[in-house]
């Protein structure tokens, strides 16, 4: 018995001892247990709470989202309140309707800055039968000439006329004070016996500022910069400002220059009806221009400023339904430096016949009256110019007209010219048989009161074109009576008055892309025969690749515009005294251009004449060297 109780107490004793320590594991683990419960409790809610953090953060965006959303519509509707942020656009003047082939001559804002053009005779170089001759960079003077003839070539500015002011030009506009910045379009109508240049100044429509900014330098120390701010208001009012300043400098002795110019536009235009004034203000200096050595006296220095003022009221855009236009303008010329003889056989030049010729002072006044009607693809128009200049005045009628029908554009006009004593008619003419052909012709007749011009001059040409792809190849006949042609004094005033015999020449153009992305521009005219400041024959070539690259960028903001250009050039004839005959150089240049836009910014690149040729345009003086010019312009909205 005793050694059953000693049995049964000892295995009770190491029950207990193995139930504690059992009961502690027990413990111990329901404490772990519990322990890692607690702590994925706490990760629980440490996760519950992150997510309520995100979802309080995610309502507290949505809240901000919604308030600026608030803000949006109400200024939305503030803007609502006030009106559209496009405005009705300012008073424009009448453009031509050109019957040339699709696209040609015809130059948007962005296009002028494609182009690589560094001034109006850039651009005039591009159409046949128009020459271009200067007699060095940027700061020297431009003229242009079309059939030979210098008066052949006018220009028109928001429908005002720009008449050659200073006294040393003779009868021959300066094209290098007109300048190009300031433009938004510009139209070329080739007629049959000259070339209108109609410029149409930057105009703006929406609310938000836009601006933009170029700068540009190159060889030559030559510098640019440009400025521009225009916006518009609420109810209506307009308000454009710009400016551009230019320098160069030449170590060879052909004419340092310096130009700033100023533009401004403040006007109102609402529905049907606009007003607005427009300033233009261009001071240029350029030191003496060096002849080479024994071709006569150089060119003078000039310091000389023209300022043109615009007023204008309308009634309905000119682009439809019946419409009117009453514009004023004055336009003067101011020459402070001394206008000395350019005379290389003595004779006394145009300056000699002013008194005072240390300073000129000059001044036009032209009123414009308009009116017409445009419905579809008809337009009429009647416009009087009258010229008031130091006190003598004139009154110039011209009714204008164009249609396109079908596959037919046509467009005729007819002008009587008070001060210059003649009455010219003249059409143009676009047929399209067929898809891939076109017909192109234009006529001209003039009658002069000089009872010593005999007859009625005629002029006209006739073209045809075959369109390959989108481009048209074509040629055609251009042909003029016998003139009487100007000569350009300001470059030499011993040139003299040419009577020119009948002019013919034969012209060939190609225009537009021939394969995907690669285009031509390229026009060249052969003449019968040499004379009258006409080279025998003239060549523009230029072979270009412009491209958005949408398979790459759909988005549209890149192009890429590359280009090489060729032009050549044989003699030109200039007449001085006793029929003596001076001739201009054989040329012949390249060069090529690099435009890359990236959204709102463009940057460009241009090398002229990078082989180096030495050449004259004017004989006498040598014109720019490889000249290199390279800048930006960038534009910023709001």
């Amino acid at each position: 018995m005793r050694r059953w109780w000693l049995r049964t107490g000892l295995g009770l004793l190491v029950g207990a001892v193995f139930h504690g320590s059992a009961g502690a594991q027990v413990r111990d683990t329901l404490r772990t247990r519990a322990d890692s419960l607690k702590a994925d409790s706490l990760k629980a809610d440490s996760t519950v709470r992150a997510r309520a953090d995100s979802v309080r953060r995610a309502r507290i965006d949505s809240l901000r989202a919604d308030s600026l959303m608030q803000q949006d519509l109400a200024i939305i509707r503030e803007q609502q309140k006030r009106g559209d942020s496009i405005k009705v656009a300012t008073p424009s003047a009448e453009m031509p309707r050109l019957t040339e082939h699709p696209g040609a001559l015809r130059w948007d804002r962005e296009a002028i800055g494609k182009s690589g053009a560094l001034s109006l005779g850039d651009l005039l170089e591009t159409v046949p039968g128009a020459t271009v001759f200067r007699t060095g960079w940027l700061a020297s003077p431009e003229h242009a000439a079309f059939l030979g003839d210098f008066r052949a070539v006018r220009v028109f500015q928001d429908g005002i006329e720009l008449d050659n002011l200073d006294p040393r030009n003779g009868e021959v506009l300066d094209l290098s004070m007109i300048p190009l910045w300031p433009l938004e379009e510009v139209r070329i109508e080739r007629g049959a016996f000259e070339t209108r240049v109609f410029l149409q100044t930057w105009r703006v429509r929406s609310t938000t500022p836009s601006t933009r900014v170029d700068i540009g330098n190159g060889d030559l120390q030559t510098n640019a910069y440009r400025g521009y701010y225009g916006r518009r208001f609420g109810g209506g009012q307009v308000l454009q400002l710009g400016g551009q300043q230019f320098s160069t400098r030449d170590p060879r002795d052909v004419g340092d220059g310096d130009q700033l110019s100023l533009f401004g536009r403040t006007g109102w235009a609402r529905g049907r009806w606009g007003a607005d004034v427009t300033f233009m203000r261009t001071r240029r200096e350029r030191t003496q221009q060096a002849r080479i050595e024994g071709t006569g006296v150089p060119l003078a220095p000039i310091d000389l400023t023209n300022a043109d003022v615009m007023a204008r009221a309308s009634y309905v855009d000119t682009t439809r339904g019946l419409w009117a236009q009453v514009v004023g303008a004055r336009l003067s010329h101011r020459q402070t430096a001394r206008l000395s003889s350019n005379d290389a056989t003595g004779a006394p030049s145009v300056s000699d016949t002013i008194p005072d010729s240390t300073a000129f002072n000059t001044a036009t006044r032209q009123y414009v009256g308009a009116i017409g009607w445009t419905r579809g693809r008809a337009a009429l128009s009647a416009t009087v110019r009258v010229r008031d200049h130091e006190g003598a005045r004139s009154v110039s009628p011209m009714l204008r007209g164009s249609m396109e029908w079908w596959k037919l554009v046509a467009s005729g006009s007819a002008e009587r010219r008070d001060d210059l004593g003649f009455l010219r008619a003249e059409g143009s003419v676009r047929m399209q048989p067929f898809s891939r052909l076109a017909l192109i012709g234009a006529a001209s007749r003039t009658t002069f009161d000089d009872s010593t011009i005999t007859g009625s001059p005629l002029a006209f040409r006739g073209e045809a074109a075959w369109r390959v792809k989108e481009m048209w190849v074509g040629g055609g006949v251009m042909q003029r009576d016998p003139a009487r042609l100007p000569p350009p004094v300001l470059f030499d005033s011993g040139y003299r008055m040419v009577p020119d015999a009948a002019a013919t020449g034969m012209f060939i153009t190609a225009r537009g892309r021939f394969w995907k992305d690669v285009g031509f521009d390229a026009m060249g005219v052969r003449w019968s025969e040499s004379r009258g400041f006409r080279p025998e024959f003239q060549a523009h070539t230029q072979l270009f690749i412009d491209t958005d690259w949408l398979s790459r960028f759909p988005s549209g903001n890149l192009n890429i515009r590359f280009a090489l250009t060729h032009d050549y050039r044989t003699q030109a004839p200039f007449v001085l005294d006793k029929g003596v005959v001076v001739e201009s150089s054989q040329y012949r240049l390249v060069g090529f251009q690099l435009e890359i836009r990236l959204m709102q910014a463009t940057l460009s690149y241009q090398f002229r004449n990078f082989l180096n040729e030495t050449y004259s345009q004017v004989p006498g003086f040598r014109n720019a060297r490889p000249a290199q010019f390279y800048g930006v312009r960038w534009n910023f909205f709001n």
